[in-house]
């Protein structure tokens, strides 16, 4: 075991994924000609660097992103032949956008209050919008998940019910970083919308159930719960995503 690593901390505007992400480039750097090394599980990184499993995934997809490792299934991390003598820091610190789970974790904490507050001033035409919202979600059958207009639609929707104008423009400038986010891009190349849409409705209609009933402390943990398993889910369909076919058909093969 190696010395104790130091918590990690944001230095100025930089996000904390790309400080882990270098962190684990000069890992690598430091143990290239070491024949014995292996690349360290992300669970193992979380705990070296002291920061949790969504932030150490965000950095491992934006060394993807830059061609110094890939995540091969069951192999986990690999890293992948450098160009040159050395790694390149400059690139590993070009801000690739929000992290998926460090947007999530913003609206973990913008749209649960929003939701609360909804429900206090919901309206019969705001409820028969929402309705109307999680219907189209429910006709949305794009298997990359690139077609989210009722989702997006339902949580506009219940962010204009506040009434305040300042919620509006912070949930909107969010679902707006999302949809310009590469590293957001990059994790959805790993899910399948089969897998998680039917959860994601359910969640949707428990957040509308709360507001029908004009119960705020329920929207607030209904809502909270969504955005929770959104986080949960992705980490583990990203993990699912990863296994190639034919690594889980010789596995099968081997057991029969």
């Amino acid at each position: 075991m190696g010395a104790a690593v130091p918590a990690l901390r944001l230095q100025g505007q930089q996000r904390l994924y790309q400080i882990v992400a270098r962190r684990i480039a000069r890992m690598i750097e430091a143990n290239a000609k070491n024949p014995d090394w292996r690349m360290p599980s992300e669970r193992e990184l979380a705990e070296q660097l002291e920061v949790s499993r969504p932030v150490v995934r965000e950095a491992v997809i934006a060394l993807e992103m830059r061609g110094l490792v890939e995540v091969k299934g069951r192999a986990g991390i690999v890293v992948l032949p450098v160009r040159g003598n050395q790694v390149n820091f400059d690139k590993i610190s070009a801000d690739a956008g929000p992290g998926p789970f460090e947007l999530l974790e913003a609206r973990l904490a913008v749209e649960a209050s929003a939701a609360a507050m909804a429900a206090e001033r919901a309206t019969n035409y705001d409820i028969a919008v929402l309705e109307d919202c999680i219907g189209q979600m429910e006709h949305e059958t794009d298997v990359t998940l690139n077609n989210e207009k009722g989702d997006r639609d339902f949580h506009m929707t219940i962010a204009r019910m506040t009434g305040n104008a300042i919620i509006v423009s912070i949930v909107e400038a969010l679902w707006v970083q999302r949809d310009e986010s590469l590293m957001w891009k990059k994790l959805h190349e790993h899910i399948h919308a089969p897998s998680v849409r039917p959860l994601w409705i359910g969640d949707h209609h428990a957040i509308l159930t709360a507001l029908r009933l004009r119960n705020p402390d329920a929207a607030y943990k209904a809502m909270a719960r969504h955005i929770r398993n959104v986080s949960n889910e992705l980490m583990e369909a990203d993990e699912r995503g990863r296994f190639a076919p034919e690594v889980v058909q010789a596995d099968d093969l081997k057991r029969r």
